[in-house]
């Protein structure tokens, strides 16, 4: 019985990627390969999938040039003998070479509807990759079917998943909405590129464009801290990015380009959104705080005592406060303005390093090929001025204790215990404040 490597492992050998998984395709019955592989555990319930010493195996769609032509994309539709030998679709390995993601047929995202969603999750992975025109006009044919409302909400929030973790996220959902594929799974962003991200003076583009860039400069910066304890999770960084901002869609017309209160309003949206995805849990909650409390934190050296020790102490109980600071920077970063990046912290040179990023125009081609933003060099320096800031603050708060007298008074001994810890930071402030440190 032949078996082949098949799909995305041998794209990346031929691309000379690390291989993250392998899948085998075999000649022949599934009954035949039980019986020369006994040790086969079926693992697929609507499909013949069997686990074999942690690969999946599955049997091949008719002949191998009939499965290859089933298959998603072109660059995909390949399949690797155990001696070496490649065989693959008729425009598999010119695309790879062009780096080009095209449908393997014509009936391709028609036959498997979730491919839509795949289709952008690529693109996110490998945004050296063009996105075919074909593939936009098969994702807006699905679209229009309403096929994508049927999709399993376990389907798409595993493509969203592998989205959020790839080094380019927001072209997720750049080709997504250039597929017409945003409804109805991210309805709260329908409209995105329409609605202005704020005032000129501190934005460029729509609230779509400064959501992808915010999270394509998350990535980059969790990316960065990968190297340091305790790891973040990109993923959850990238979603947080993806929710902040959700409230300014709603805004009311008259009000535009401002967005007051757009912070409260995005907290039910980004529930909608993390529920309707089946995201995890964790998700949903560090969506929900991503919206209410990123500007809050942006402004943190402008905040109260008493509201600096509710602020940490809540992302810090939730184990956010990492992933919510790295959000805060990419916010900061990632407005496309000619003049500043931050309206707590209005630097034009960081404004000029994201110009220059292929991928924070704003206003450049989804399909197109482009690449993470660099971080600006003013953007480490702040990153690390509100590390050494808010982590001092938290220790010094934490550090305190009700006197014996004050415990056990329920609600009396939370107000006295927050208020010394108010009192802590009022402190700590006044021995920064002479050394020029009162402001990050």
């Amino acid at each position: 019985m032949k078996t082949y490597l098949v799909g995305g492992a041998v794209r990346d050998l031929l691309l000379g990627r690390h291989v993250r998984e392998h899948d085998v395709a075999f000649e022949g019955d599934a009954a035949c390969f039980v019986r020369q592989n006994p040790r086969a555990r079926k693992v697929g319930r609507d499909v013949d999938v069997y686990l074999v010493d942690g690969v999946e195996h599955m049997p091949l769609r008719g002949t191998l040039d009939e499965d290859l032509a089933a298959r998603d994309f072109t660059v995909n539709a390949l399949a690797m003998t155990e001696a070496g030998l490649v065989h693959a679709h008729p425009q598999a390995l010119q695309d790879l070479a062009h780096r080009v993601l095209r449908p393997a047929s014509p009936t391709a995202l028609a036959d498997s509807p979730v491919r839509a969603f795949r289709a952008a999750r690529f693109a996110a992975q490998f945004p050296d990759f063009s996105v075919h025109p074909e593939t936009q006009d098969q994702m807006r044919a699905v679209a229009a079917s309403g096929a994508l409302d049927a999709l399993p909400a376990e389907q798409v929030c595993r493509e969203t998943l592998k989205a959020l973790a790839a080094p380019c996220p927001g072209r997720y959902l750049k080709v997504l909405h250039a597929g017409d594929c945003l409804p109805p799974w991210f309805s709260e962003l329908a409209g995105a590129d329409a609605v202005p991200a704020g005032p000129a003076r501190y934005h460029a583009g729509s609230v779509l464009d400064h959501v992808a860039r915010v999270m394509d400069m998350a990535a980059v910066l969790a990316a960065h801290e990968a190297d340091g304890a305790p790891p973040l999770r990109p993923e959850l960084v990238t979603w947080m990015a993806l929710c902040h901002d959700l409230g300014k869609v709603t805004t009311a017309a008259d009000v535009l380009p401002h967005h007051y209160g757009h912070e409260e309003r995005g907290v039910a949206l980004a529930h909608a959104l993390g529920a309707r995805l089946s995201m995890p849990n964790r998700f949903i909650e560090a969506g929900e705080m991503a919206a209410r409390l990123h500007m809050r934190l942006a402004r943190h050296g402008e905040l109260r005592p008493g509201t600096r020790v509710d602020l940490l102490l809540e992302l810090h109980l939730r184990g956010l406060l990492p992933a919510m600071r790295l959000l805060v920077l990419a916010d900061g970063t990632g407005k496309g303005m000619d003049t500043g990046p931050d309206c707590a912290l209005r630097r034009a040179e960081d404004a000029a390093d994201v110009a220059a990023s292929p991928s924070a125009s704003g206003t450049g081609d989804a399909l197109a090929p482009y690449g993470p933003p660099r971080i600006p060099d003013a953007c480490l320096s702040r990153l690390e001025a509100l590390r050494r800031r808010t982590e001092a603050e938290l220790a010094t708060l934490l550090a305190v204790k009700l006197p014996p007298e004050l415990r056990n008074k329920g609600a009396a001994s939370g107000a006295h215990l927050r208020e010394l810890r108010s009192m802590a930071l009022a402190r700590l402030d006044g021995r920064a404040a002479p050394h020029g440190s009162q402001r990050d």
